[in-house]
């Protein structure tokens, strides 16, 4: 109780002090503030001098065992390595009566404090990803960092570590940045101005996105869902956003036939480059470049968007023990890459093609264009190697076909349990099954998810895994599109329904066309 106390006398007057006119001043500090299970950690958006981030962190509690503070080496869902630590500067720690207690560096990512026992407070800066030159392992920018005068993209483990073997505790996390400017996150508000994760897993999948925004929102099948656009511009807004971002997940409701989610938020930067985005468990980050909404501008968001939604399936209720406990600190791949962006990829379309709102020629010309790109990567790198290896640099060179060969081998994969089930099973239903086996709460087993897949299946789909996924045999393309009366031409890559197809082609084209 003594160190709660003292600890919200300090910082009640460190509050009021960073405080002026053109802050504003919603940071209230939580009643229940107790460091001996908690973290709390305060960003100043206020000085964006140096394209910095200024950290404070509050501990309590560290014993001999918690002396390195540790910063990301990898995030999920990039599959690459970030270092996060060579971005820190400047990092001091304090005992609670404002002595300093030695820190050193080393390696990229830890720090090893010297009297655990007796730290209080760490101080440090850290650098924005965007405009930091770098020798190797660049930074995604939808996993990175931007600090403007006019916005912040935040993606934490990023900017906050956590102690050697207190990942697991609480994060109180409060921002201090310029009154007119808006928020968006999926971070649970626990008091006003204060922001609570359970663990640094749930800090680190909740990104922060904050300036000059535009917002909405809506509900979709029971979920909130809310729209955050920064646009450099001013020339795109949420309302631009979200006629295609709502049927996506109408697609999406259709397709699961239960949203697995009560709350998403849509982060989109536009700004001066063309990145991508990243998924996480309750929201995602795009990082695109601003330009006029056009319809088939619109296009593509509905797309990008529809693959990072559809990532509330898989990981966040599909996954390996990987996954589930996410090693920050040594980067760990998974043989299931497949499963985690070749069927997010294959179902982002599918679910738009079954639901109506997209057409069988966009559909055709969507896997045409994966199986060509597919062309132009190594057919000796099979999908469960891309996985394996993706920390490699030839894993990382590989990385980006596992959107394609990936996507379309789930497509062989939906024909073929289609065709074994009589119409009555595709890979839609087995996801559900999975959904339903394990959720976002259990983890399947990595080294033994190849043979749950047979053993809800067929034990014909073993061969398929072997040869398609584990193995870098041909792929059956033509044979397979043949089944549901389409042919593939492969001098270019095309698609293209047969006229006339026979009784067996037109049922199984029919189940593959919808939602069973």
């Amino acid at each position: 109780m003594i160190t709660k106390f003292k600890y919200l006398s300090l910082l009640a007057i460190w509050l009021f002090t960073a405080c002026d006119d053109d802050v504003d001043p919603r940071f209230v500090l939580p009643t229940d503030a107790d460091l001996s299970d908690a973290f709390y950690v305060h960003i100043n958006l206020n000085d964006r001098s140096d394209d910095t981030f200024k950290v404070e962190m509050y501990v309590d509690g560290l014993s001999q065992d918690n002396d390195i503070l540790q910063f990301a080496a990898t995030v999920p869902g990039t599959y690459d390595i970030s270092n996060a630590g060579r971005f820190v500067q400047n990092l001091r720690v304090f005992d609670e009566e404002g002595n300093k207690i030695t820190a050193t560096a080393i390696s990229t990512n830890q720090w090893k404090i010297a009297d655990p026992t007796s730290a209080f407070k760490i101080i440090y800066e850290v650098s924005e990803t965007f405009d930091t030159q770098v020798l190797e392992y660049p930074i995604y920018a939808m996993a990175g960092t931007s600090i403007e005068n006019d916005h912040v993209l935040l993606n934490t483990p990023m900017v906050i570590g956590y102690p050697e073997g207190l990942k697991e505790r609480d994060y109180f996390v409060s921002l201090g940045y310029p009154k007119s400017w808006s928020l968006g996150t999926a971070l649970p508000v626990y008091e006003e101005g204060v922001f609570r994760a359970t663990d640094f897993d749930h800090l680190a999948d909740s990104p922060i996105l904050l300036g000059n925004l535009s917002s909405t929102s809506t509900e979709v099948g029971g979920a909130d869902i809310n729209i955050h656009v920064y646009s450099a511009s001013g020339a795109i807004t949420a309302a631009n956003v979200l006629a295609d971002v709502n049927q996506i997940l109408l697609d999406a409701e259709a397709f699961l036939e239960v949203l697995p989610t009560d709350q998403y938020d849509f982060l989109y930067h536009f700004g001066d480059r063309n990145a991508g985005a990243l998924e996480h468990s309750k929201s995602s980050v795009y990082v695109l470049r601003d330009r006029d909404y056009t319809v088939n501008f619109g296009r593509a968001i509905k797309s990008i968007s529809a693959h990072e939604f559809f990532h509330v399936v898989t990981p966040l209720n599909i996954h390996s023990e990987i996954i589930a406990d996410f090693n920050f600190a040594v980067p760990t791949p998974s043989q299931h890459l497949w499963l985690y962006e070749g069927v997010t990829e294959w179902a982002s379309d599918f679910m738009q093609y079954r639901n109506g709102s997209m057409d069988l020629p966009t559909l055709l010309s969507e896997i045409s264009t994966k199986v060509s790109i597919d062309s132009q990567f190594d057919p000796s790198f099979s999908l469960q190697q891309i996985g394996s290896e993706a920390y490699t640099s030839k894993g990382g060179g590989e990385f980006g076909n596992i959107y394609n060969r990936g996507a379309f081998v789930i497509s062989l994969l939906d024909i073929r349990l289609l065709e074994l089930s009589n119409g009555t099973k595709g890979m839609r239903e087995v996801v559900l099954e999975l959904i339903d086996t394990f959720g976002p709460d259990q983890a399947f087993s990595e080294a033994d998810f190849f043979e749950t897949i047979v053993d809800m299946t067929y034990p014909e789909i073993e061969t398929f895994i072997n040869d398609y996924i584990k193995g870098t045999e041909a792929l059956p393309i033509a044979s397979y599109y043949e089944k549901i009366g389409i042919d593939y031409n492969p001098t270019n890559f095309s698609f293209a329904q047969i006229i006339d197809p026979t009784a067996n082609q037109a049922a199984l084209f029919k189940v593959w066309s919808k939602n069973l």
